[in-house]
């Protein structure tokens, strides 16, 4: 018989795998710690995991059921979450702290990151896998709750290291050309990582 702990190994590393692989989360992550260090990027960090969490409630309540049934919707929220996703692009290129210019440059906030999550099909796909594969019928609650709980630790830790990778490199971000290469290498990853999800929605 199947029970939440015999499934505990196989969803940590499931929850592992996908909080750690690069994404749009992770490596806006790693420019947040690039540009502002870890102490700073703090609230967007926050904001990720209350997002994500608020993703794994929707699925266990079956929100994904009714997008599926009203497809506009689902449509909707990509497009929303897509041209979110551009600008946070465009963002990226366009800040250079070693420019010489005022920057108005600020990291991304708790509710900004939370919000930021319904556009973020990685975030919808995961946490879709996460309820329809390790939730258990006879005590559904309890087993989302552990999701959530397994799910946002490993998430949290995977978050923390992008975070203070993106500070390690700061340190050889000291010209305007270093920072403008890591930014648009950033910006061309996360570009990337969205074309699954524009190919979908050609």
């Amino acid at each position: 018989m199947t029970t939440l702990w015999s499934l505990m190994p196989a969803m940590s590393l499931f929850a592992f795998v996908t909080a750690i692989t690069p994404g749009p989360n992770n490596l806006l992550l790693a420019n947040s710690g690039a540009q502002f260090g870890v102490r700073k990027s703090w609230r967007h960090l926050i904001g990720i995991r209350i997002g994500v969490i608020g993703l794994i409630l929707l699925c266990a309540c079956g929100v994904v059921v009714a997008l599926q049934n009203h497809p506009n919707w689902y449509l909707a929220i990509k497009y929303v979450g897509l041209a979110y996703m551009f600008w946070l692009i465009i963002k990226l290129l366009c800040s250079n702290p070693f420019s010489g210019k005022p920057t108005k440059n600020k990291p991304i906030n708790v509710t900004q990151a939370a919000l930021f999550q319904l556009g973020n099909m990685k975030a919808w796909m995961a946490s879709l896998a996460l309820v329809t594969s390790y939730s258990l019928p006879s005590s559904y609650w309890f087993s989302v709750a552990l999701i959530t709980f397994v799910f946002t630790t490993f998430g949290l830790l995977a978050n923390i290291t992008w975070v203070w990778v993106g500070q390690q490199i700061r340190v050889y971000l000291d010209s305007a050309l270093k920072q403008r290469l890591f930014n648009i290498s950033l910006a061309a990853i996360t570009f990337i990582s969205l074309l699954p999800v524009l190919e979908d929605s050609i």
